[in-house]
Parts: structure tokens; sequence; C-alpha cells
């Protein structure tokens, strides 16, 4: 009989950890295991890709977005009915004052993380026992495979540093002393978390993110329904000789497009005829687009919205950039490298340890000079960034011996 194991991911919207998993269950062993896969919010484009074999536990899966209007009306609806009718409030009000308290001190009020238990504990319960149940990401994933999932055993992933998330260290530790594994997605995330809780270090090691390199390649040659101002940008290259910079990511604080713009900003007023293209929307769309106004920028800091298929435009880009505040193993870095395109990213733990490890592209400091900095270099040398995508290789990925430490638990 086949071992059964379960996936539990926040959503399934289109982001870094979702792309990731969606790749790992492509390459799961379902001649031995039964694949399931379960969302805590019922919701997300990337429920279009699961792979098939794999069981959908959710009832009626949306495939619209999480980041819509509708979506965020929806999730607030779904917190207050919970919250007061159901009386969760009143059953938790220590623990979201806590959780509160420390948002404030450490990293500020994120409503989402707030709620993740809320939404963990009334959720869709499933009945059935798993031999392994998997916790892809932190906060309500990690909540609901713990509090609400048979399993005989249990493990966890992290995909960013843990502080750095906003997560409250006090309130998450039982969750985690509970895990029979602790996976991270980087070397720098281990460390982070092993300072954190120390106890927990034996548990923990490294299983960097899996991706579909085929399909990235198969769907780079799709640039049928590129964005008609990317196309537009793409025929002035060749006719102005232009730079076409690119990032593919969500618009959030983290991600710092605000030092972005006045980066770009910074290189106009030297003279380089630079474009920056961004694919992805967030709650800093608006604030951004003023900032674009005010920088005077629309015809050169691009945001073409989101899109089920970032690699056309990546293959045709001619620098990568991933300068955010922090991040853990970026799947956007991965595939503009498996694309073969220069990358650059800045300087945090996660992008450092990954652009090491892959031998290639240019670290800068998140300043705005800094940005401006590393783009000046790359596009004033076409030398550099030839011998960045030479350099760009993923010769080393071994999915299918990585998953063993996934089925070790599964047969345990």
């Amino acid at each position: 009989m086949k071992k059964k194991i379960l996936f539990v991911i926040n959503t399934m919207g289109r982001a870094g950890a979702e792309k990731c998993l969606l790749s790992m269950l492509k390459y799961m062993d379902t001649e031995r295991f039964e694949i399931s896969l379960f969302s805590v919010i019922n919701r997300g484009e990337m429920f279009q890709h699961v792979p098939k074999g794999v069981r959908i536990l959710n009832e009626n899966p949306c495939t619209e977005s999480v980041l819509d209007k509708k979506a965020k009306k929806e999730l607030a609806k779904t917190i207050i009915k919970n919250g007061f009718y159901k009386g969760y409030f009143f059953r938790e009000a220590g623990y979201l004052r806590k959780m509160a308290a420390y948002q404030r001190k450490h990293t500020g009020l994120d409503f989402k993380k707030l709620f993740w238990k809320l939404l963990s504990d009334h959720a869709k319960r499933q009945e059935e026992e798993f031999d392994l149940a998997v916790a892809y990401i932190q906060g309500a994933a990690t909540y609901y495979v713990m509090d609400h999932v048979k399993a005989k055993k249990k493990i966890v992933f992290l995909h960013n540093e843990f502080l750095d998330s906003g997560y409250c260290p006090a309130l998450d530790e039982p969750y985690y002393k509970k895990a029979d594994g602790i996976y991270c997605v980087s070397k720098s995330i281990c460390s982070h978390f092993a300072k954190v809780y120390p106890d927990l270090a034996g548990k923990m090691d490294v299983f960097y993110n899996l991706l579909d390199t085929e399909e990235i390649k198969e769907k780079a040659a799709k640039t049928q329904d590129m964005h008609p101002l990317f196309l537009k940008g793409l025929k002035e290259r060749k006719e102005k000789n232009q730079i076409l910079l690119l990032t593919a990511a969500r618009i959030a604080p983290v991600k710092a497009y605000d030092l972005a713009v006045l980066a770009l900003s910074l290189v106009r007023k030297k003279g380089y005829d630079v474009k920056w293209y961004v694919l992805g929307e967030g709650p800093e769309t608006e604030n951004i687009k003023k900032l674009i106004r005010e920088e005077g920028l629309e015809d050169s800091f691009i945001l073409l919205g989101a899109t089920d298929n970032p690699y056309p435009y990546m293959a045709a880009c001619d620098i990568y950039v991933q300068a955010t505040r922090y991040e853990g193993c970026c799947t956007s870095i991965s595939e503009a490298v498996i694309l073969q395109r220069p990358v650059i990213a800045s300087d945090c733990h996660g992008n450092k340890e990954q652009l090491n490890r892959y031998e290639t592209g240019i670290l800068v400091k998140l300043t705005p000079e800094g940005i401006a900095e590393g783009i000046i270099k790359a596009a004033s040398d076409k030398g550099l960034r030839k011998e960045l995508t030479d350099k760009a290789n993923m010769s080393h990925f071994e999915p299918y011996r990585a998953l063993e430490k996934i089925y070790k638990y599964a047969e345990a």
C-alpha cells in the first residue's frame, strides 16, 4: 500500500513558494506515494497548475487571484465572521494581543500574519490520517498541520528568515517543537532560525527550492502573449541601444520598489538609457505609481501587472534585478539563472548565499545609490554581462535525490 503524504500551504497565489511547491509535486514519486494538497485559503491561480496525480483536498478551489479586491473582501468577511460571531477574538484575545504587540515593536503590524492562526483554525479539517504531513511555509500552514492534521510524522519548511517575517518566537515555539523535522530553503535561514531556537538545531537541515528547469525553458519560448509595452521596449532597444531591466515580484514593502524607483532616477540622471519593467501586483502598487510620477519616470519604470508566464520577459531582458529587503531563497533569481540572465541582487543573506552558490551575479547595497551603481556597472560593460551569462549554471540540480529527504519521514 502507498504511503500517504499531505502538503499544506497558506494560499495558492502566484508567488515563489507556491511555484516551488508545484515543482516539488511534479517530481514526487507517485508510484511509491499517494500525494495530497491542501491550501488553508481556498484560492489562487496556481490551483490550475497542480500536477496530475496530486489529490486536491480543497472543495471547489477558486483559481482567482488572492491579491484582488474581491479576495481581500472575502478574507475580511471570514475573519469577522469567525472572530466575532464564533467567539475567536474572545477566546484568543491573549494570543492576538501578544502577536500585535510583537509586530508593532519589531516589524510593523501585519494583519495577514496576525490572523493566520484564526484562518487555520477555521479551515476545513481532514478526517483521514497521513503518514507524513508537510507544512510547506510559515504561518497558517504550520499552525494547521500541527493543530489539525492527523499524521504519523510532521515536518515544516521555512522560506524566509523567521524574525524578519514578522512571526513571534514565543508564540510559535510550541509549533516548531512538535515538528519531527525542519527544512530551511537556505543555509542562512537555518543559521538565523537556530539562533532563535537553539534547542531545535538538531531537527534542522537545508532543502533548496526545486524548480522545473525544462518547463521554465519551454515557457520562455512562448512570446505570443507578452505585454504590448514590453514588446515596444524590445523594439526601442534595437533602435536606441537601450538596456532593459526586469523584476518579477509582488509589489510589497519587502521588495523595496521604493528604492528601485529612486535608483533608476539616479541612473537616468547620469545619462544611461535604461528602462525597468516590473511583473507583479500587490498592496504597494498605488504608492509606487505615485513615486514613479514624482520622479518623472512614467516612461522608464513600467509596471506591467501580474502574468502567468514571466519567463519570456526574463529571457528577453538584459539584466534581471532583485533588490529586496530580505529573501530566503529567491525563486525569481533561480529562474533568471536558469534562463542565463545576468543578475543584480541586494546583499541580504539569502541573495548572497544564492548567487555565491550559483557563482554568478552582482551583489549591491540596498540603497538607491548601491542599486544604481550595480546597474551602471552591468549596463556599461557588455563583456561583464556576457561573463555573468556564461557563468549561469544549474547543472548541479538533482530534484529526485533531494526528495529522499522527505520520503524518509513518510517511510519511517
